[in-house]
């Protein structure tokens, strides 16, 4: 039976899933490797990457390069046709190199279809996935295969709802706290903490003078979701803010896809949602009172999502 590979491709992890094609088994095996994001690693380093994790899970499980049909990698960093293009010769190049056989499939795409096609039910072939961590955005597919994105122009341009979005909405409200342009928050002390920041006015140069990296920002959510557990006012509007950014995104959605329905699956992914209740519920009443689709969770993992696409590719017939 030939065996199919599944790669979810992450900036700081890579999971390989290797599964006998057509079998109900799930999985067979599961590697991880280094992070796989060719905006972080650069282009050629995540394809070697890639290629290195597939030599070792094969020769792990016994399987020979030649038993294996297709290959999908679901990659972070991924989004744009010519990131996918050029992704596709790189890993076809490693590929080659493994002696994998000619006639093996292989597809490269963004992790977040990934996700979406593994947070679907076997038989589900339409729905929405939503995702707020580092940073937010939204991918839906409709059951003639069509793709429409919502979000994803990156800290500066978007990311709203996100880890990001967040962390820079406390930091904010602090210095309208400050000034008495707003109530005063536990915030102000728990980030500062954080931050190993004496006062309010050290922001200026921790911001503009070491310019933190947008993860460090992201982090930030953390004491916003302490603070709004503590029942801080501020904490719990930045967080219901948060909420209410991510429900845009299922709107324009919507918008581009007017078949959608109520019933229309919605499902969510990233840490914001994973670590923040009042987000997650914030979200799933939304949706409920808008009639914007019915929210359920993930059905399996983003690497099981791309060991389904590596069947299609492997048995189109039978899809």
């Amino acid at each position: 039976m030939p065996f199919v590979i599944g790669i979810d491709g992450g900036g700081t992890k890579t999971t390989c899933l290797v599964k006998k094609a057509g079998s109900k088994q799930k999985e067979i095996a599961r590697f991880q490797g280094s992070g796989t994001n060719p905006h972080v690693v650069g282009f050629e380093t995540a394809a070697a990457r890639i290629g290195e994790l597939i030599r070792s899970g094969l020769e792990a499980v016994n399987v020979k390069t030649e038993e294996v049909s297709a290959v999908c990698c679901g990659l972070a960093g991924v989004g744009r046709k010519t990131e996918e293009q050029r992704m596709q010769q790189l890993i076809s190049d490693e590929l080659d190199s493994l002696e994998i056989s000619e006639y093996c499939e292989l597809k490269v795409c963004s992790d977040s279809y990934i996700a979406l096609r593994g947070a679907l039910e076997p038989g589900k072939d339409e729905g929405i996935l939503i995702i707020s961590g580092t940073g937010s955005n939204a991918l839906a597919l409709t059951s003639s295969g069509r793709l429409t994105k919502s979000g994803g122009w990156g800290h500066i341009l978007g990311d709203e709802g996100s880890g990001y979005f967040i962390g820079m909405k406390a930091l904010n409200y602090i210095t309208r706290a400050y000034d008495g342009r707003d109530k005063h928050t536990m915030l102000t002390g728990l980030i500062l903490k954080r931050l190993q920041l004496e006062k309010a006015e050290d922001l200026v140069a921790y911001i503009y003078g070491e310019r933190p990296e947008k993860q460090e920002i992201a982090s930030l959510a953390r004491q916003v979701i302490e603070a709004a557990e503590l029942q801080d006012e501020a904490a719990e509007y930045i967080l219901r803010e948060a909420a209410e950014e991510l429900l845009t995104h299922v709107k324009s959605l919507f918008r581009k896809n007017p078949e959608f329905t109520e019933q229309t699956v919605v499902t969510a992914a990233g840490s914001i949602f994973s670590y923040s209740k009042l987000v997650k519920d914030t979200f799933i009443n939304g949706l409920r009172q808008r009639n914007l689709g019915t929210y359920q969770e993930a059905y399996e993992s983003p690497a099981i999502g791309a060991a389904r696409v590596a069947e299609e590719l492997a048995y189109p017939s039978k899809q």
